[in-house]
């Protein structure tokens, strides 16, 4: 796991005053080297070796899997089946699926460890790059042979995948004037709907992001496009932020999103209140698939969001052409994650081989626009998926050759959305954040404190 020396010292800290490791204790428990030498072994295993050893490891016992998301239960069905047809025993093993929520599921797996627990979770999918960076480096990183991505960008902490939070705009009169450049969205009088970062840390992990000093140019970039007028027009300008040097675009832009935004619990509150047809004119910062969650109505419709990025009239993901001067959005990742207390090493990086390098094991988050998998070609096509029709109901039925009901939903690939040619996304670095959490936190503290 690549972490910082500062990190290493803060998370020393961190588990001090947490009571989960004492002083000195450096040595690796007899567990954990048997789980590292598994996962060593793993990596150099085929898909179809790999499972053979995971069945005959598991053969009746129970194997037990924690994540921030339900979906990987999804693959349970293909998981077991897989394993029973190279042992029959495991017709009787017992999967468990938890889930919790960020702010416990880190605390819970990390207890775990120090106190060395013998009926701890096998492994886990977790998000988060801020608390990765903190306490990654007590899990054990497993990569598949037949995994195709990049490992300089997603092999160490290994990612499943990407998810993408991004800004949309709601023109149910047909009549507003679309942001191009991502300045609009910071301009006076401006209605920002989003989640509130106390809520889920990742909302913050991209605010931090922002200092990154590409992602700093890419901002200065984009105010120096504007007008004299345009920028007379922002709730936050960079040189009321001269203390912070070249980074002052960054802080401006931090200041001016939280001064505009309406701070919901979560993502699928801010996308209810703001797809309605009253609030016309209205931004937002949200998870992309949430859009897919919503139901079709007089008052509330997919048809009235456009996408900034994208324009109002794109027919087809494949043709994408980026509309707006600036970012798209933030791409934070799920991560997966042997955990050094396994009973069944072998197991989980069965799992793990199965969610990221096959389409039935990545069938749970293939449907959604928004997530894209660090293996692309295990995702399927959605680039026409707001193609399609409603019946009577306003039940959607999607088919790529119909009418473009909801051109928002015609969704390139996550290689487009990061591309510096295309949505020129922000993507989450876990040491980054980690190394500037404290600088970055206090500022946004300060700010949602003035509001």
């Amino acid at each position: 796991m690549k972490i910082s020396k500062s990190i290493r010292s803060l998370t020393v800290v961190a588990f001090t005053c947490l009571g989960l490791v004492g002083c000195g204790n450096d040595e690796k428990s007899e567990n954990r080297i048997a789980v590292e030498n598994a996962v060593k072994e793993a990596m150099k295993l085929d898909r179809d070796a790999l499972f053979q050893k995971a069945a005959d490891e598991l053969q009746d016992g129970t194997f037990k899997w924690v994540g921030c998301s339900s979906r990987a239960k999804k693959a349970a069905d293909a998981f077991k089946k897989k394993l029973v047809e190279k042992n029959p025993k495991c017709e009787n093993a017992t999967f468990v699926w938890d889930v919790l929520d960020d702010g416990h599921i880190y605390t819970k797996l990390v207890g775990d460890i120090n106190a060395e627990v013998d009926d701890g979770y096998d492994g886990a999918l977790v998000q988060d790059g801020y608390q990765l960076a903190l306490y990654g480096d007590q899990f054990v990183n497993y990569v598949p042979k037949e995994w195709e991505g990049d490992k300089s960008v997603n092999g160490d902490p290994f990612a499943l995948q990407f998810n993408f939070k991004t800004w949309l705009v709601n023109d149910s009169d047909g009549e507003q004037v679309i942001p191009d450049n991502v300045w609009d969205f910071l301009d006076t009088g401006k209605v920002i709907h989003s989640m509130d970062p106390n809520n889920e840390n990742v909302n913050r992990d991209w605010l931090i992001m922002l200092t990154k000093d590409e992602n700093n140019n890419m901002l200065k970039e984009a105010w120096n496009a504007l007008t004299d007028a345009e920028k007379a027009a922002k709730v936050s300008k960079p040189d009321d932020f001269a203390d912070k040097g070249n980074k002052k675009y960054a802080y401006a832009f931090i200041s001016g999103y939280i001064k505009n935004a309406q701070f919901k619990k979560d993502d699928g509150e801010a996308v209810n209140n703001f797809a309605v047809k009253s609030a016309k004119g209205n931004y937002a910062w949200i998870v992309y698939s949430k859009m897919m969650n919503l139901k079709e109505s007089d008052e509330v419709s997919k048809s009235y969001i456009v996408s900034p990025s994208l324009g109002k009239d794109i027919e087809d993901g494949n043709n994408a052409v980026m509309k707006m001067k600036g970012f798209s959005g933030f791409m934070y990742k799920h991560y997966l994650q042997v955990m050094p207390t396994s009973k069944h090493p072998y197991t989980t990086c069965a799992l793990i081989n199965l969610l990221s390098t096959t389409p039935e094991g990545y069938k749970g988050w293939a449907v959604d626009i928004g997530d894209y998998p660090t293996m692309a070609s295990i995702n399927i096509n959605r680039t026409k998926f707001g193609h399609g029709t409603l019946d009577a109901e306003k039940k959607y039925t999607q088919k790529d050759s119909d009418p473009n009901l909801f051109p928002v939903m015609n969704d390139p690939t996550g290689e487009w959305w990061t591309s510096k040619t295309g949505g020129r996304a922000i993507v989450e670095e876990p040491s980054y954040i980690g190394d500037h959490y404290d600088e970055v936190n206090n500022f946004i503290v300060a700010e949602t404190g003035k509001k």
